[in-house]
């Protein structure tokens, strides 16, 4: 379940003067303060060097966002801005791409991204490689993993990670069944083995993310549904295990298998169904809807801390 509106359109909101995401600078504030372009939908943040990142969806291949600092925010140009051959075979030829999540592995920088039509199973997570992010020399390197209508599972939201041991895996999945991770081949950066099944919600989970902090790996899924206008019920839960496999256990116990997950945030008043979370140098980046602004995505940044061993902001 994806954000469908004019991307363009509303990338031009994004510059009006929305520094009041915070009353005050992060120094003081776990929220951020954020000014520029802050327009966006299912961000990934990641820090290369001195320059953030945010990759993003759109209506014209992948967004991409820059900053010197992470407060002010730049609109890039686009990554694949006109579409690929093969992603009309998964969204009827257009030029939109989703969710994707942006890292750098063994030196170069790798970004999985998703194709797929709204409310659609027949999806695939695609990959691209550059000699680095800021180069931004990125080569294809085609589907890496596909779903189709007869499938239990949707191959959208991909989510790269690694574990302690430093084997690659990728977490990915939406509504259906659940939350779905699998190991990667440590050259080709494509599936390799069984799936694991992580989470899953009868009234909708997808967007996962998993990190490690000390002895845990915990799993962030965006709950509900993303864009619904004033019904979108978006929301951020976790979980957690000592393993990265699961089981994920949210604090009262309960299997995120089993429809468990504790809310870290909810939203409420103008900003509403937070959600395409990820996390990136302590800070988790995710989308809010604007109830004042025709439920437009804003960006909000948050300093993430664990106490007693849990995610809160």
């Amino acid at each position: 379940m994806r954000f469908t509106l004019p991307f363009k359109q509303l990338a031009a909101l994004g510059s009006l003067g929305l520094a009041c995401l915070a009353p005050l600078p992060a120094a003081q504030a776990a929220t951020w303060t954020l000014s520029g372009d802050l327009v966006t939908h299912d961000p990934s943040m990641f820090v290369e060097g001195s320059t953030w990142w945010v990759f993003e969806t759109s209506d014209t291949g992948l967004g991409v966002k820059y900053s010197a600092d992470g407060h002010k925010w730049t609109q890039g140009v686009s990554l694949f801005g006109g579409g690929l051959s093969w992603w009309g075979a998964y969204n009827g030829n257009t030029k939109s791409a989703w969710a994707p999540d942006i890292h750098v592995w063994n030196g170069k920088a790798i970004v999985y991204y998703a194709v797929s039509t709204f409310g659609s199973r027949h999806s695939a997570i695609g990959l691209a490689t550059a000699t680095s992010i800021a180069k931004g020399d990125w080569v294809d390197r085609g589907v890496v993993l596909s779903s189709n209508t007869s499938d239990d599972f949707n191959a959208i939201d991909p989510n790269f990670s690694v574990d302690a041991s430093g084997q690659p895996w990728l977490t990915y999945g939406s509504w259906s069944t659940g939350i779905y991770t699998v190991r990667l081949d440590a050259g080709t950066l494509k599936p390799s083995g069984s799936r694991y099944r992580l989470a899953a919600d009868s009234t909708g989970i997808e967007n996962a993310f998993v990190m490690r902090n000390g002895g845990y790996y915990y799993l962030f899924v965006s709950k509900g549904t993303c864009c619904d206008g004033a019904n979108s019920t978006y929301r951020i839960a976790y979980g957690r295990s000592t393993s990265m496999t699961g089981p994920y256990l949210d604090k009262n116990g309960v299997n995120m298998v089993n429809g468990g997950g504790t809310v870290l945030e909810a939203g409420a008043g103008r900003w509403i169904a937070p959600g395409g979370e990820s996390v990136a140098n302590g800070a988790m980046i995710r989308h809010k809807k604007d109830s004042t602004n025709n439920y437009t995505p804003i960006m909000f940044i948050s300093d993430l801390a664990f106490s007693n061993g849990w995610p809160t902001f």
